[in-house]
């Protein structure tokens, strides 16, 4: 299969970047930050310690988001990712604490435990067509079981500084008014992971068939695609994320705890539809996902900053994600609708020219 265009053709909308998705998500950036410096008035917002805070915060989520920007993009969703980050945690802190392991076998082992779970939703999905909403509900609450049952419902706490190498700090500093200034490397990471995914999805060959089989799958099999084989490595790739992400969420709290990732799919999913990831697949990169990981983070810093109360932040929270759907899916009839222009257009040119 030829993964490049015809010469003359017009070049894969799933090649380029989504212009649109990133400006209105830095256009929305921009305005939260105005009306927020004009309520409090104290001008904090925009501080590199602010920001620095907000990436800290949301850091565990985001390197998750990456890897369910590529299951979106493919047609599938994860509802999975959640319990399984507390799952991976869970065993880590346990192999560490109770079995004594040392580190980075038990790390290593943990990531290869979510990789393998997540193999298995992945194959059920891909290879018997299987729908993937039902499939990772129903690992969530799997893994939420194995995860109490392995904790025997109770937390497990890092006596020692096994995991301190994840927050430790790159850079450090005390500005003049006292506020402290850190960059831990989980920030790092994450950045990282970031860069790749993007480039991975907008530069390579199995991601333009990532978007190839989220736009049509069966386009794709036409095309000679093995649209199977590509889902199930999309969810692969997803489990290594979210083993990666548990690590980091372990070595950040200290503790191990079935809580640590409750609801932390609702979060992913979010910010992965706020930087433009449509459901049906097919749309979307990871730069988009990786601004609406901030946009979503500053939304919760800034409300928590202006004193919300947690259940308007969860009303606030729920009307973006809706609010996204809805643009998108516009954009997506607008497109069609002048896509569909263009067609007759060409067809009558054609008509006339006979």
């Amino acid at each position: 299969m030829s993964d490049k265009p015809a010469k003359g053709r017009r070049e894969s909308i799933f090649k380029k970047s989504d212009i649109a998705t990133v400006a209105i998500i830095l256009i929305a950036f921009v305005a939260l930050m105005v009306v927020i410096e004009l309520i409090q008035g104290q001008f904090k917002f925009f501080t590199v310690a602010n920001w620095l805070n907000i990436l800290m915060q949301n850091a565990v989520v985001g390197i998750m988001a990456m890897g369910m920007t590529i299951v979106m993009i493919s047609g599938g969703i994860d509802l999975s990712v959640g319990f399984l980050a507390s799952l991976g945690g869970i065993f880590v802190a346990k192999a560490i604490v109770h079995w004594e392991w040392s580190t980075w076998p038990a790390i290593l082992v943990g990531v290869l435990l979510c990789i393998g779970l997540e193999a298995g939703l992945g194959a059920i999905i891909a290879f018997l067509e299987v729908e993937p909403f039902i499939i990772t509900l129903g690992g969530s609450i799997c893994f939420q079981g194995i995860a109490l049952l392995m904790s025997k419902s109770r937390e497990i706490t890092m006596p020692g500084h096994e995991l301190d190498f994840v927050k430790s700090n790159l850079f450090e500093t005390t500005t003049a008014g006292g506020t402290k200034i850190q960059l831990p490397i989980y920030i790092i990471l994450f950045v990282v992971i970031a860069v790749i995914v993007w480039l991975v999805l907008k530069y390579t060959k199995y991601g333009r068939r990532v978007y190839a089989v989220g736009a049509n799958p069966s386009a794709a099999f036409l095309a000679g695609v093995n649209v199977k084989n590509l889902k199930f490595s999309t969810y692969v790739i997803n489990g290594l994320l979210v083993g990666i992400a548990s690590i980091v969420l372990l070595g950040r709290v200290g503790t191990a705890i079935i809580t640590n990732g409750q609801g932390a799919e609702i979060n992913v999913i979010a910010c992965v539809v706020i930087g433009g990831v449509a459901m049906s697949g097919g749309k979307g990169n990871g730069m988009g996902t990786f601004l609406g990981v901030l946009l979503l983070g500053a939304i919760t810093n800034a409300m928590n900053v202006l004193g919300l109360r947690s259940e308007w932040q969860y009303v606030v929270k729920g009307a973006i994600i809706i609010a996204a759907v809805a643009i998108s899916a516009v954009a997506t009839k607008i497109a069609a609708a002048r896509s569909l222009a263009r067609q007759r257009q060409e067809a009558l040119a054609e008509q006339k020219g006979e």
